[in-house]
């Protein structure tokens, strides 16, 4: 198949939606995540999110970015402010609600009620999570650092509680998605089942 180059210039002179969907989608599959927040009124936000990363496992950290807070997030301003929130895996079944989400709703609209889609909270968590989600991740607020290059947020946050099926979490810990149905995406729009896993064993340089 024929190749194409595209350069930083050619990049930088695209209009704005191709550029974002453009880099967005090549750096490869991401998960797609609802978050869930709530503000110190008790009022529920529901936002789909690709950037989630793993940050470390002793402690449990993951992280996620924001773009600049040049408008209001409602996401990032809920977190602040109550210092935790909701990971949510999105799946085939809830997949056109939870796109929804991305849309810009006013903020006294709960994305939660506007999208079809149900609020719960644990003893451990006030946050609400998503009831219709398979692998749920409770989490507070750690720390964040800001981006010199383009101004975005890395908010990282300590894992509190994972709720998941019991029958997808193997002894070792390994976790399959695809039993879950979890899906992935590619930007915000681009939507990727999950197959069955191939799992190697641990790399390891010859003696």
């Amino acid at each position: 198949m024929p190749e194409r180059t595209i350069s930083s210039d050619d990049v930088l002179e695209m209009e704005r939606l191709v550029r974002a969907t453009l880099i967005n989608s090549v750096s490869g599959l991401k998960s797609a995540n609802l978050i869930g927040t709530a503000d110190r009124s008790g009022r529920a936000n529901l936002a789909l999110f690709n950037s989630v990363v793993h940050i470390g496992a002793n402690p449990p950290f993951l992280g996620m970015i924001f773009r600049p807070l040049t408008v209001k997030r409602d996401t990032y301003d809920n977190i602040k402010a109550t210092g935790v929130y909701t990971l949510n895996h999105v799946h085939a079944e809830i997949r056109d609600r939870a796109h929804r989400t991305s849309a810009k709703f006013p903020p006294e609209v709960s994305e939660f009620e506007a999208c079809g889609l149900t609020p719960e909270t644990t003893p451990t968590l006030q946050a609400p999570y998503v009831a219709e989600s398979r692998v749920k991740i409770g989490l507070a607020y750690e720390e964040e650092h800001t981006v010199r290059a383009n101004g975005t947020i890395l908010l990282i946050g300590r894992v509190l509680e994972i709720r998941l099926p019991e029958e997808i979490l193997s002894e070792d810990g390994y976790v399959d998605l695809a039993a879950a149905g979890s899906l992935a995406l590619t930007g915000l729009e681009g939507y990727h089942e999950v197959g069955p896993p191939l799992r190697l064993p641990y790399a390891k340089a010859p003696a």
